[in-house]
C-alpha cells in the first residue's frame, strides 16, 4: 500500500488541562455532525476487590438524574435536539459519547457534562438501578456465548482484573450504596483519569466551550489503581465445561496472548485473521465450507492494556463438537508446519489495512480513534505508522507468532454444552 496518501494526516491537537485531564481535538472539515466523548482510562479490570461491577454501575447511574435535572429531563433534553448518546464499559476504559448537529452542540454538551460530573445518586435511583443491572446479569447468564466467554476469561486470567465479569455479580451490585458510588465516581472522574475528545467541523469557540464545561476536573485523593494481571508465562492446555439446557455446544479454543503494548500485537492480529477472520480464512473454509460442521465459527483477539487472549469461537451441534476440535487443531498445526502462502499473506495484509482505513470514516470514528490511541498508547499513532507495521509482517514473523501464540497443544478448550438429561425409568 502506498503510504504517501496518509502522510498528510493531521495529528489531533492535544492539550493537558490543569486538573490532569487530556483534551483531544480532531478536525474533520467535511463532517456534518459533531462527535464528543468523555473517556475514562480505567475500566472494570481496575476495580478494587469488593467493588466488582461498580464502574458499569456508574455508567448506568449517571443517566438517572443530576442536582438540577431528573432522569426524564436528561432524556428529554437529549431527544429535543436529536442527540445520539451512548455509554459503555470495557475492562480497559469507560466511554460516554455524543453525536449531534453543530447547532445543538452547546445544549447537548451542557447536559452531558452535568450528567457525568454531577450525578444525583439518589437512594431510590440506586435501588432501581440495582434491579436493572441484576436483570442485565441474568440476561447475560441466559445468553450462551456471554456466559461461556465470562467463564473462559475467568479461567485464563484468574479471579481478579481481566478475569472478572464487567457487570459484577448480584451480590456486589446489591452492596452498592450512594456513598460507595460517590467515592468511586470521585476516583474515576478525577482529572488524570479523563480524556475529552471532540471531532467534526469545529467552529470557532467550540474547544473553549468544552474546556469550560469540564473545568472542575481535579486530581483524586484515592484514584483507582491498575489491578495487575500475571504475564502469560508457560500457557498450559486445559478444559472448561459448562452444562445447561441449551441446544447447541458453544466453544472457545485459545489461550492468553499479548497486551496492547506488546511488539507482537499486529502480527497476532494478522495470524488470527489468517486463521479465522474472513470467508477465505482457513478455519472458516475447513469447518463450515468443507465439512459443514458449524454455521458460526471465527477467530478473534481481545487485546487489552494489561493482557490479551486469542480464540477460535463458534457453535455446533453436540455430536459435531469432537470433529470441530480436530479440524481446528489440524488447521493450526498446518500453519505451524507450512506457514502462509505468499498470496495468503498478501490477502490478509490487505484485509487488515482496509479495516484500518474503513475505521477512519466519519467524525465519530475519528474522535474515538484519537481517544483510544491516548488510552492505550499515550500518543496518537498515525495511520501511516500502523500500515507500515502491517507491511513489516513477513512469513518468518507469522511462523514465529503462530508457534508462540497459536500452538494447538497449548490451547484451552472451553465449551457450553447441553445438559445431559437422565433417562426416566418406565413405570411398572
Amino acid at each position: 500500500m502506498n503510504l504517501d496518501r496518509f502522510q498528510s494526516e493531521l495529528t489531533p491537537r492535544r492539550v493537558m488541562l490543569p486538573g490532569g485531564a487530556v483534551f483531544l481535538s480532531v478536525p474533520v472539515p467535511a463532517a456534518q455532525a459533531m462527535s464528543f466523548g468523555v473517556w475514562l482510562r480505567r475500566g472494570s479490570a481496575s476495580e478494587p476487590v469488593g467493588q466488582e461491577g461498580v464502574t458499569h454501575f456508574l455508567e448506568h447511574i449517571v443517566f438517572k438524574g443530576t442536582a438540577t435535572r431528573s432522569s426524564l429531563e436528561v432524556a428529554e433534553a437529549f431527544d429535543a435536539v436529536g442527540a445520539m448518546v451512548d455509554a459503555f464499559t470495557t475492562k480497559d476504559y469507560v466511554a460516554f459519547t455524543l453525536r449531534v448537529l453543530p447547532e445543538f452542540f452547546s445544549t447537548a454538551l451542557a447536559v452531558l457534562a452535568d450528567m457525568v460530573l454531577r450525578p444525583a445518586l439518589e437512594p431510590e435511583a440506586v435501588l432501581l438501578e440495582q434491579d436493572v443491572i441484576c436483570e442485565e446479569i441474568q440476561e447475560a447468564l441466559d445468553t450462551p456465548e456471554d456466559r461461556l466467554h465470562d467463564a473462559y476469561a475467568s479461567y485464563l486470567y484468574g479471579p481478579r482484573g481481566r478475569g472478572r465479569p464487567i457487570l459484577g455479580s448480584p451480590e456486589s451490585v446489591r452492596a452498592a450504596t450512594p456513598e460507595s458510588l460517590r467515592a468511586a465516581h470521585q476516583a474515576l472522574f478525577a482529572g488524570p483519569n479523563v480524556v475529552l475528545a471532540v471531532g467534526g467541523n469545529l467552529a470557532v469557540g467550540v474547544e473553549d466551550e468544552i474546556l469550560a464545561a469540564f473545568d472542575g476536573l481535579v486530581p483524586a485523593a484515592t484514584p483507582f489503581a491498575d489491578v495487575a494481571t500475571d504475564p502469560p508465562g508457560e500457557r498450559a492446555a486445559g478444559e472448561l465445561v459448562i452444562e445447561s439446557p441449551i441446544l447447541q455446544t458453544y466453544f472457545e479454543i485459545g489461550n492468553r496472548a499479548v497486551a496492547a503494548g506488546h511488539p507482537d500485537r499486529v502480527p497476532v492480529l494478522l495470524v488470527s485473521n489468517l486463521l479465522g477472520g474472513g470467508m477465505s480464512s482457513r478455519i472458516f473454509q475447513a469447518v463450515r465450507e468443507r465439512e459443514g460442521l458449524a454455521y458460526t465459527v471465527y477467530n478473534y483477539t481481545d487485546i487489552g492494556r494489561d493482557g490479551g487472549l486469542v480464540s477460535c469461537a463458534g457453535s455446533c451441534s453436540p455430536d459435531k463438537e469432537a470433529r470441530v476440535r480436530e479440524v481446528v487443531a489440524a488447521e493450526y498445526r498446518r500453519l505451524l508446519a507450512e506457514g502462509p502462502t505468499a498470496d495468503e499473506l498478501a490477502s490478509n495484509k490487505a484485509q487488515i489495512k482496509s479495516h484500518l482505513v474503513f475505521a477512519l470514516e466519519g467524525a465519530h470514528n475519528q474522535m474515538s480513534r484519537a481517544a483510544k490511541n491516548e488510552l492505550y498508547f499515550g500518543r496518537f499513532m498515525p495511520l501511516a505508522e500502523l500500515v507500515a507495521q502491517v507491511d513489516a509482517v513477513d512469513r518468518e514473523v507469522v511462523m514465529r507468532c503462530a508457534a508462540d501464540w497459536f500452538d494447538p497443544d497449548r490451547m484451552v478448550f472451553a465449551a457450553h454444552r447441553p445438559a445431559k438429561t437422565r433417562r426416566q425409568r418406565p413405570r411398572t
